[in-house]
């Protein structure tokens, strides 16, 4: 009906633009008129220079004419992860296509076994691309994030020299411990005075202060400095700012009608202070120096690695190339643990027999070992895997095909198409997880509960009555069921890293408190962002524990 109509104004304007005399002000009104109509008959419910995709219909997200879905995504912007889980659940598929402007066709998928075809399979052929890149670049450069092919090789390779076994063990028995302590110092404070704080905003003091420590020998102390964390501050608003970019196809004007433009800008220039300041001080170190440096910690750290670094004519980084490892590596080691650990307490707070639980293991084990990390505290491992499974640290990633696909349910790509794939989405999947995937329940993860995830009756357990239990082991997931480390070839490398120093937070923390959230604050919530931060403070009340 809409298209006979269209069909019929066209030729009402066609005739009058033809028929008698007309001043030139009222062609070119008509001419616009007739243009604008025809793009509308071309594009009637998609964005304008996407290509028809009648073989998608039944799984489009319905939009609407030259804009595509860019009107209602912008609209949905402050909730759109669980808009994408909301439309996957209406389309009862695991594929959802999507148009917008400046994206063009955005396929999302829902499937392990398709996210496996993407990340691994065809892997070659589904890159970051020039708008992911371009979008991001000016918090993350050119780094491990923000890279493909030869370049992204060189982060991947230089940085996996750094996670080892050994490594490992001297983090928990050494850093991991000690910066958990000076956290706990805090909360002990806060116990003493009764006045809450917001476990969110400790979190990421101390991972930024370990990692930074760890990885580039920087001295933040942003637990010490009492809150006061201009890097930290400057680090947030930056991300978030990057991912509003994604939203808004028109960024690049937009943010220079308001304040974000030199928001951004003040942001990153803080930012790149602290990392030129951790290179020049690197560069300027006599070899006595970093000897000493080295055989103190035992080991090269990140920017160690990456200064030495060279290509096959010899050439080294540049200070901007090493500013962008110093970018990349700090979102992966500060963002992930903190964020997953603030969205696990909360979870913990909202569900008491977890909390016992978690007790019961920690004081159990005492003072946590590289062995009891990894082969005992198999509660608190399963407690913060199902954080991550709920809300991973990187919600959702994007792709660009180089080249036409077929995925394996049939879903035909074009070159150019972009593939979305949400882990916050896969994780409440049903289809995936089970009838009780919305639900926070870490007994999902231990061996020989398979069958009561399928059923949907799993239910949390306490086993406080018997202090000789033991928790089944953990079980291993599929890397494309389970992507909140990613997958394939681009996997965490600081998968281990992350859970080591979670545990270690965890058995330090939990042994000496408990946290009770303050009454009336609203419900967490994520800001759209490039990680997974909440909305608001975690405004918890510190308990010492009485054992």
């Amino acid at each position: 009906m809409a298209t006979s109509v269209l069909s019929t104004l066209l030729v009402v304007l066609k005739e009058r633009i033809l028929k008698g005399p007309k001043t030139r002000s009222q062609k070119a009104g008509l001419f616009a008129l007739l243009s604008l109509l025809l793009l509308i008959a071309k594009y009637p419910d998609r964005a304008i220079g996407t290509r028809a995709r009648p073989d998608l219909k039944s799984i489009s997200w319905k939009g609407y004419p030259l804009v595509g879905n860019t009107l209602t995504i912008l609209k949905n912007r402050n909730k759109f992860l669980d808009a994408i889980v909301e439309n996957f659940e209406s389309l009862e598929g695991d594929v959802m296509s999507t148009t917008m402007l400046g994206l063009g066709r955005v396929i999302a998928i829902n499937n392990p076994v398709l996210l496996e075809h993407i990340l691994k399979t065809n892997f070659e052929n589904y890159e970051k691309g020039y708008i992911l890149n371009s979008t991001m670049s000016q918090i993350l450069g050119n780094g491990i994030f923000n890279s493909d092919g030869a370049l992204w090789k060189m982060h991947r390779k230089t940085a996996s020299h750094v996670f080892s076994t050994k490594i490992y063990r001297a983090l928990v028995d050494g850093p991991f411990q000690s910066h958990t302590l000076q956290l706990c110092s805090v909360l002990d404070q806060a116990a003493q005075s009764g006045k809450p704080v917001d476990l969110q905003a400790l979190f990421l003091r101390l991972t930024l202060d370990a990692f930074a420590k760890l990885s580039f020998g920087l001295d933040i102390d942003s637990i010490g400095a009492g809150g006061k964390d201009p890097f930290g501050t400057s680090f947030d608003y930056a991300v978030v700012q990057t991912d509003e970019r994604f939203m808004n196809p028109f960024w690049r004007v937009t943010e220079h009608f308001s304040s974000k433009a030199q928001n951004m800008k003040n942001a990153v220039k803080t930012v790149d202070s602290y990392a030129y300041d951790a290179i020049q001080r690197r560069r300027s170190e006599t070899t006595a120096e970093a000897q000493f440096r080295q055989g103190k910690s035992g080991r090269e750290d990140l920017l160690d690695l990456f200064i030495k670094w060279r290509d096959d004519d010899g050439r080294a980084l540049t200070d901007v190339e090493l500013r962008d490892v110093f970018i990349n590596f700090i979102i992966a080691g500060r963002d992930t643990t903190a964020q997953a650990l603030s969205w696990m307490y909360y979870e913990v707070m909202m569900n008491p027999e977890v909390e016992q639980n978690i007790w019961q293991e920690v004081d159990k084990l005492g003072t946590p070992t590289y062995e009891m990390l990894t082969k005992d505290m198999r509660y608190s491992n399963a407690v913060f895997l199902e954080a991550l499974r709920l809300y991973p640290p990187v919600p959702r990633n994007l792709k660009t095909a180089r080249e036409s696909d077929v995925l394996p349910n049939g879903t035909v790509i074009n070159a150019g198409d972009r593939i979305m794939f949400s882990t916050y989405a896969i994780g409440r999947n049903r289809g995936v997880w089970g009838p009780q995937a919305p639900e926070f329940l870490p007994e999902r993860w231990f061996e020989g509960n398979s069958e009561q995830v399928e059923k949907g009756v799993l239910r949390n357990t306490t086993h406080l009555s018997d202090s000789n239990h033991e928790w089944p082991k953990v079980q291993k997931e599929s890397q494309y069921k389970f992507s909140s480390f990613n997958a394939g070839p681009r996997i965490c490398l600081g998968q281990t890293f992350a859970t080591l120093e979670a545990l270690t937070i965890i058995n330090l923390l939990s042994s000496r408190f408990q946290f009770k959230l303050v009454p009336g604050q609203a419900k967490p919530e994520p800001v759209p962002s490039l990680t997974l931060p909440m909305r608001n403070p975690l405004l918890v009340h510190v308990i010492p524990r009485q054992k």
